[in-house]
């Protein structure tokens, strides 16, 4: 078993405004990021399928080209290769993000600079 506490993890940047904090087992890697209010997740894809969770505040996320708003509960699946991005609509927000395989540290490719639609 590997048991680790968020206050333990390193936070690191990922993009402005965006802090990142990961932790992996064998077959899994979890993620939780802390965005800033209106700042910006690039739309980008990765080969890993995603499991979002939105534990606080209020997000728009472009997946695949359609747009969704999430709040604390609600859970989204965004499959492998799918391009997806994000930005904050509240004050702040906390998310974790779950990849099966393990994930990469940071999305593979970079597909558009932002996204504000």
């Amino acid at each position: 078993m590997s048991m680790v506490n968020w206050d333990a993890v390193p936070s690191v940047e990922a993009y402005p405004g965006i802090t990142r904090q990961q932790h992996s087992g064998a077959h899994t890697t979890v993620t939780r990021y802390t965005y800033q209010p209106a700042s910006v997740f690039p739309v980008h894809d990765h080969p890993e399928e995603q499991i979002t969770i939105v534990h606080s505040g209020r997000i728009r996320f472009t997946v695949g080209g359609e747009i969704v708003e999430m709040g604390a509960g609600d859970v989204a699946v965004i499959p492998g290769g799918v391009p997806h991005g994000a930005i904050v609509l509240s004050d702040d927000a906390v998310v974790s993000d779950n990849y099966l395989p393990v994930g990469q540290r940071a999305p593979l490719r970079v597909l558009e600079d932002a996204t504000t639609e």
